[in-house]
């Protein structure tokens, strides 16, 4: 498939460009999806994933700024066969037809995939229900490897998707755009959105006889990246690295989020809905 000549500055996220593609694998194609909520450190665990060169580039591509990206790559139409207009409407909404979606990540898979045959995909929950309601994964992908990655303290997960919402700071090396306030009834949505994704999660893979591979949780991965780094290699049939490059990301916790905390903690739960607020693009 040609490409069409862009500049950098086209992009919303600069690894979707040509050069981050990596060689086209030789063997059967592979897939393993991160099976996660917003704040739990999946994007730590990408980055680390990709830089161990065995299995593949795992990245948020179903994230509606990833489609956008690639279908500036790729064409205006490319992704439903037909109008620039229609594949505009299709990302604004969702679900995508699935043929569509298989095409999108069969695609990916050409040019996102590790020498062994692994394709890795990070999928948060919301961006799972926008693109295909209740349907299911595997009949687009085929066989996946389900890694379970979750976060033990809700509230702090809670706090730190309410503060990336405001402030649109969602990794530590980004500047924020706007203050971050003190929303309680905000954080109580999400906390509560953030146990139906969970619950939804299981009830996914409960109804489909489905047992991940790994469940990693975010205190995990911050206290040891390398251990669990190399508790998805195992699970993957690869072999263990000794070591891994610096991170660019740290965890963005801090004295406003302690506060937060303690105020949060300290006043009755307020009356809203459960999921009021979910569903960052």
């Amino acid at each position: 498939m040609r490409e069409r000549p862009l500049g950098r500055t086209s992009f919303l996220k600069l690894r979707n460009r040509v050069e981050h593609d990596l060689p086209r694998p030789t063997v059967a194609p592979r897939t393993y999806v991160i099976a996660s909520t917003p704040r739990c450190g999946s994007t730590l665990l990408c980055h680390a994933l990709w830089s161990t060169e065995r299995v593949g580039a795992p990245r948020e591509y179903l994230n509606p700024a990833q489609l956008r990206d690639w279908t500036l790559r790729l064409g205006p139409g490319w992704l439903l066969h037909g109008s620039a207009r229609s594949s505009r409407r299709a990302l604004a909404g969702g679900p995508l037809p699935q043929p569509a979606l298989r095409r999108y990540l069969n695609e990916l898979r050409s040019r996102r995939s590790g020498p062994s045959g692994w394709f890795g995909l990070k999928l948060h929950h919301h961006h799972l229900v926008r693109w295909l309601g209740q349907g299911d994964l595997e009949s687009v992908l085929g066989p996946i490897h389900w890694i379970h990655l979750r976060r033990e303290d809700r509230i702090g997960q809670a706090l730190s998707w309410v503060r990336a919402r405001q402030t649109g700071r969602w990794a530590s090396h980004a500047p924020g755009l706007l203050p971050a306030r003190y929303d309680p009834r905000a954080i109580r949505a999400t906390v509560d959105a953030l146990i139906l994704a969970e619950n939804d999660w299981k009830a996914r893979w409960r109804r489909a006889g489905i047992h991940p591979r790994l469940t990693l949780t975010y205190e995990e991965l911050c206290a040891d990246p390398l251990a669990c780094v190399n508790r998805v290699l195992k699970a993957l049939g690869e072999s263990p690295v000794e070591a891994l490059a610096a991170p660019s990301l740290k965890p963005q916790a801090d004295t406003l989020s302690a506060q937060w905390r303690a105020r949060y903690l300290a006043t009755p739960r307020p009356d809203t809905p459960a999921a009021a607020g979910y569903g960052h693009p």
